[in-house]
C-alpha cells in the first residue's frame, strides 16, 4: 500500500503520524510525509520521505492572529482568527496534498485542515483517515469546558462549537471543490465522514473518556496514544549520543526527584515561567525548567534549552507542571505521574479535567495558575491516582499497531460512496493527474 501523511500543526501534530510511518514503513509499504516546513528538518532525521506541505508553523503560533485573536471574547473576531487559521498555506498544502494524493491509496491527515484532505481524497477517489488527538466531534458525554456541565447544555455546545468552525472552514472547502469539479456537499466535516463510513481514529486512550467509546461506536476506534519506538524519537531530537541525557539523569540522581515545568511549543511569558518556577522551589521541590527563556540559577533549579525524550526524563521525575497538549499529558500518564496543567486553549482544558476527574491532576488557565493548584505536588493521593491510571493505559506499541490495522483496512476498501454523489456519478470526479500504479 502507499500512505501519504499530510499533517498541519505543531511537533505534537505530527509526531504520532511518524510513529505510524516508521511502523508501517518496517511493514513494507511505502510512506511519504508532509509536514510544516519548520518540520521538514526534524522529520526527515527520522529516515522517511518528507517534503514541505505548508509554512512554518512555529510563526503562525507566534503571530498576533494566534496570540490575540484567537483568544479575543469577540466572538466575530475569534472565528475570523480561525477561519484564517485554517487557511494558513492553503494554497501549497492544497497543491502538496494533490500531488501525494496522485500516488497514494490513502491520505492521512490530523486534526487541522480535515475539509481540505478529505476533499482531495474524494477527487481521486482514494480513502481518507483522520487521526484525532483529543475528542473533536458532538457528543452526549464530556463537558467541552473544564468546569462539568448538566448534559443538555454540554451537548448542545459541542454541536454550536462544531457548526461555528464548519462554517470558517466552508467558503474554502467549497472553492477547492469547485476547481476539482466536485459536487457541493453539506453538513460538517464529521457528518460527512460519517455518512462516508470513514473511520476517524481516536489516537488517544479511550480509559479517560470510556463513554465516548460506547457512544460513536467502531466507526470512530480509539487505539491509545501513538508514540514513535525510542530510536526514531532520538532522531527526531537529533540526539547522535546519550551525553545530554546522562547529564540531566545524573542530577535528578543527585537529589530528591524534581517537578519538571515546560510549555512545549507554545509561546509563554517569560516572567510567567520565572514565577512558576520560583512556586515549585518555595515548596522545598527540586525543578527542572525546560525553557528557552533565561532563568537565574538557583539551588535545586536545572535549566535546559535543548529537545529532551519526555519517555527517558518523566519517570524520574515526581511530576510535570506543563500546557497539557497530548502528547505531554501521554508522556505524564505513561511516567505514572500527576500533571498540573496550566492552559492557553483548544484541547488542553479537556485532559486538565480528565486528569482531574481520575486524581491525577488539575488545572487552570496558564495566566491563572496559582500556588494552591501547584500545591497538588507536595500531596501524595494524585502520585497514587497516577500510578494506578498508567496500569490502564494502552501500550504505545500496542497503539501505534491497530491504528496502522486501521489506516491499511481503509486503503484496501478503498473510497466509499461520496455523499452527494450517485453511484453513476463517479466518472464526474476529477482525475487524478497522474495515473497510480
Amino acid at each position: 500500500m502507499r500512505i501519504a501523511f499530510v499533517m498541519h500543526g505543531s511537533r505534537g501534530d505530527v509526531q504520532p503520524a511518524v510513529a505510524l510511518g516508521a511502523e508501517l514503513s518496517r511493514r513494507g509499504h511505502s510512506v511519504e510525509l508532509a509536514v510544516p516546513d519548520d518540520l521538514v528538518a526534524a522529520v526527515s532525521r527520522s529516515g522517511l520521505p518528507t517534503r514541505s506541505l505548508c509554512p512554518s508553523t512555529s510563526e503562525l503560533l507566534s503571530s498576533p492572529l494566534v496570540k490575540r485573536d484567537l483568544k479575543s471574547w469577540n466572538p466575530y473576531k475569534r472565528l475570523t482568527a480561525l477561519r484564517k487559521v485554517g487557511s494558513h498555506g492553503s494554497a501549497m498544502s492544497e497543491r502538496v496534498m494533490g500531488e501525494l494524493a496522485d500516488m497514494a491509496d490513502v491520505l492521512v491527515g490530523g486534526p487541522l485542515a480535515q475539509e481540505r484532505a478529505a476533499t482531495v481524497a474524494e477527487s481521486r477517489r482514494i480513502a481518507f483517515v483522520p487521526l484525532h488527538y483529543c475528542p473533536i466531534r458532538p457528543n452526549h458525554q464530556l463537558s467541552p469546558l473544564y468546569r462539568p456541565l448538566p448534559t443538555a447544555i454540554s451537548a448542545a455546545v459541542w454541536r454550536t462549537a462544531d457548526f461555528l468552525f464548519s462554517l470558517t472552514q466552508r467558503p474554502g472547502d467549497r472553492a477547492l471543490r469547485r476547481r476539482l469539479g466536485l459536487p457541493s456537499v453539506s453538513g460538517t466535516i464529521g457528518a460527512r465522514l460519517r455518512r462516508r463510513g470513514s473511520p476517524e481514529i481516536q489516537a488517544y486512550d479511550a480509559e479517560l473518556f470510556p463513554l465516548l467509546e460506547d457512544e460513536w461506536g467502531k466507526q470512530r476506534p480509539f487505539t491509545g496514544f501513538l508514540l514513535p519506538d525510542s530510536q526514531t524519537r532520538a532522531k527526531l531530537n537529533g540526539h547522535n549520543d546519550n551525553s545530554q541525557t546522562t547529564g540531566i539523569l545524573d542530577w535528578i540522581r543527585s537529589g530528591p526527584s524534581p517537578v519538571y515545568v515546560g510549555f512545549g511549543s507554545m509561546h509563554i511569558p517569560p516572567e510567567r515561567i520565572s514565577s512558576i518556577v520560583d512556586a515549585i522551589l518555595s515548596l522545598r521541590l527540586r525543578v527542572i525548567a525546560h525553557t528557552p527563556h533565561a532563568l537565574p540559577e538557583r539551588d535545586g533549579l536545572l535549566h535546559i534549552t535543548d529537545p529532551v525524550d519526555h519517555e527517558i526524563l518523566f519517570p524520574a521525575c515526581r511530576a510535570a507542571v506543563h500546557h497539557g497538549g497530548a502528547g505531554t499529558t501521554a508522556a505524564a500518564l505513561r511516567a505514572g505521574i500527576p500533571s498540573v496543567i496550566g492552559w492557553l486553549s483548544a484541547d488542553q482544558p479537556l485532559w486538565a479535567a480528565a486528569l482531574r476527574d481520575r486524581g491525577a491532576g488539575t488545572g487552570a488557565p496558564l495566566s491563572r495558575l496559582s500556588g494552591t493548584d501547584l500545591e497538588l505536588l507536595t500531596a501524595s493521593e494524585p502520585y497514587r491516582a497516577a500510578q494506578a491510571l498508567a496500569s490502564r493505559i494502552v501500550d504505545p506499541g500496542e497503539a501505534v499497531d491497530a491504528a496502522c490495522d486501521v489506516i491499511l483496512q481503509a486503503a484496501a476498501a478503498g473510497p466509499t460512496l461520496y455523499a452527494g454523489v450517485p453511484p453513476d456519478g463517479a466518472s464526474r470526479l476529477h482525475a487524478p493527474t497522474t495515473p497510480r500504479t
